[in-house]
């Protein structure tokens, strides 16, 4: 994050807690950047997400927000930013405080529950720029991919998330290996790519089992890998396989193309933004599309019905379709 001068005109971008929802909502940030290029943001977001924010070039301040009991977290909120005179307010949470702090101009997003566009689209709605709204985009630092480039294979590269943030939405490990077995095998599409499984510290368990499932092929284990060396990582894979998940978004967000599986949650709603997509559906499970995740389950897969040989067919109609361009460079 740059210094800027005192002079400097401030604006304020709250947005959300989860690491997807952040994503989704960077193109508006884009977009403000660009109306007012001398403007310096301070970014809120939740804790896990807040870092996705901290390499980019014109944000001055990234402030997580940590929940406390009671919703007094928005009180000492309020107590960190009320000394600044903001141009512009951005507040993607819909909270009391973006009301009463000192503003020229402010955009609050108002309660959609029924808004059945997609999330990018609600987003952009709240300053207006629904009917064309901006791509997702994540900044990540030269010197991060420069310290990020000698871990990553000479080879193609596929990256690989086997988690989700409930288990509702978690595709079997199992697949994913019969999966990435069948893709890697000596002339079978990606022979010859590497393969980094991606996650938080908790999935290096899950990881180290496709290692060990997988003996002689090149798959890496990057769980527990902060985020923006992640962003650095994706910026460089050709491919991402995963279910829908924060990591899905951050590659389609780079410009990584996706295949996406989706089980319990409506794609028409969170699948990846980006043209270079496969979703895969989970079409035998009882799914209740809308607004609300209250029907994905915190105690089992709901990606039964989808296949090994629909996410085989997924990953290698989408790889034929990319431009053979060599590596990405990172």
């Amino acid at each position: 994050m740059a210094e800027p001068p005192d002079e400097a005109r401030r604006s304020l971008f709250i947005t959300n807690t989860r690491i997807g929802d952040a994503v989704l909502t960077t193109g508006l940030l884009e977009v403000l950047h660009a109306e007012a290029p001398d403007n310096r943001w301070t970014v809120v977001a939740g804790p896990v997400a807040a870092p996705l924010f901290a390499e980019a070039p014109f944000v001055e301040r990234v402030i997580p927000l940590n929940k406390v009991r009671f919703s007094l977290h928005w009180a000492m909120l309020w107590w960190r930013l009320v000394g600044t005179r903001w141009a512009t307010v951005v507040d993607l949470r819909g909270s009391a405080i973006s009301r009463i702090l000192p503003a020229e101009r402010r955009f609050i997003r108002q309660s959609i529950r029924s808004d059945r566009r997609h999330k990018v689209v609600q987003a952009a709605a709240v300053i207006g720029r629904d009917s064309l709204p901006p791509e997702p985009r994540l900044h990540v630092s030269q010197g991060t991919r420069d310290a990020m480039a000698p871990r990553l294979p000479p080879n193609r590269l596929l990256a690989l998330s086997p988690s989700a943030n409930r288990i509702g939405k978690t595709w079997p490990l199992d697949r994913y290996v019969e999966l990435i077995d069948r893709l890697t095998a000596p002339g079978a599409a990606l022979a010859g790519w590497s393969v980094a499984v991606l996650g938080g510290a908790e999935d290096r368990p899950a990881a180290q089992q496709l290692v060990q499932a997988l003996p002689g092929r090149a798959v890496l284990d990057f769980t527990g890998e902060p985020l923006i060396p992640t962003v650095a990582l994706l910026e460089r894979a050709d491919l991402f396989v995963g279910n829908d998940s924060g990591l899905m978004h951050m590659a389609a967000a780079v410009g990584c193309p996706v295949v996406a599986l989706f089980g319990p949650t409506d794609e028409r709603l969170y699948g990846p933004w980006t043209q270079q997509r496969r979703v895969v559906r989970a079409v035998a499970e009882e799914v209740t599309f809308g607004p609300t995740s209250r029907t994905v389950s915190e105690t089992h897969s709901q990606m039964l019905g989808v296949t090994v040989d629909q996410a085989f067919d997924g990953v290698t109609d989408l790889a034929a379709s990319l431009p053979d361009r060599g590596l990405r460079p990172i």
